[in-house]
C-alpha cells in the first residue's frame, strides 16, 4: 500500500500549498485513536488532541460536523469525512490566520479526496475497515453530495454554503449530519437509491430536514 499512501501525502501536501499560512495537515479517526497522516505541525497537535481527547480534531469527530477553533497561536478546520466503527476519519488543516472562504473552499474540494483515499488505503490493508462498512461510507458521503447539490438548486449557492447549511441545521436540531443529509434526500426525493442495508434517518431528522426545505421554498 505504499502507493497509496504517497498519494494520501501528495493530495494533503497539495492543499498544504494551495493554503497561504498552513502550517500543516492532518489525517486521523477518533476515537479510535489513529494518527493515519500527516503534514508539518499536525503530526503533534493531532497526537496531542487525540491522547487529550478534546480539541477540533476530537469535536469534529464526535459531532460529525465541520469545526473551527484555535491550538496555541493556530486556527484549525477540522473536517469529519467518510464513517467506518473506529469513527470518522478527520481532515485537520492548521493555520496562522482564522480561515477565510477561499481557504474553506479550497477544504472542501480536496477533503473528500483525502477521506476517500484513506478509506480505500486502510480498507484495503485490513486495519481499520470491513466491507460492509467501506459501502455505508461511500453511502454515507453520496447521501450528503445529494443533499448539498438539492440545496444547491433550491437556493442558488457555493457548494460550501450548501454544507454550512447542513451543519447548521444538524446542530439546531442536535442531529447527525448524515442523518439529516438522508432525511433531505428523502423529503426532495421519496426515496434513497440502494438504502436497503442502510439505518433509516430518526424522525428528529427527518422533521428538520423538512423543514429545511420548505424553508427554502417559501
Amino acid at each position: 500500500m505504499k502507493f497509496g499512501g504517497e498519494l494520501i501525502t501528495r493530495l494533503m501536501d497539495h492543499l498544504c500549498e494551495q493554503l497561504d499560512g498552513c502550517r500543516g495537515v492532518g489525517l486521523s479517526v477518533w476515537p479510535d485513536g489513529a494518527v493515519l497522516r500527516t503534514v508539518g505541525v499536525a503530526k503533534e497537535l493531532d497526537q496531542a488532541q487525540v491522547e487529550g481527547q478534546e480539541g477540533p480534531l476530537v469535536d469534529a469527530s464526535r459531532d460529525e460536523r465541520q469545526v473551527t477553533g484555535k491550538i496555541g497561536d493556530l486556527d484549525v478546520v477540522a473536517v469529519p469525512g467518510s464513517w467506518g466503527d473506529g469513527g470518522p476519519v478527520v481532515l485537520t488543516v492548521y493555520l496562522d490566520h482564522p480561515p477565510r472562504p477561499e481557504d474553506l473552499k479550497a477544504i472542501e474540494e480536496v477533503e473528500p479526496l483525502v477521506a476517500t483515499a484513506a478509506a480505500v488505503v486502510e480498507f484495503c490493508a485490513g486495519e481499520v475497515l470491513r466491507a460492509d462498512q467501506m459501502v455505508r461510507m461511500v453511502q454515507h458521503r453520496r447521501y450528503i453530495e445529494q443533499a448539498k447539490g438539492l440545496l444547491m438548486g433550491a437556493r442558488p449557492c457555493t457548494p460550501g454554503d450548501a454544507f454550512e447549511l447542513l451543519v447548521r441545521a444538524s446542530q439546531h436540531a442536535n442531529v447527525k449530519l448524515r442523518d439529516v443529509a438522508m432525511a433531505l434526500v428523502l423529503v426532495a426525493a421519496g426515496e434513497l437509491e440502494d438504502a436497503d442495508n442502510m439505518t433509516p434517518p430518526p424522525k428528529i431528522a427527518y422533521d428538520t430536514a423538512q423543514r429545511l426545505w420548505e424553508a427554502l421554498h417559501v
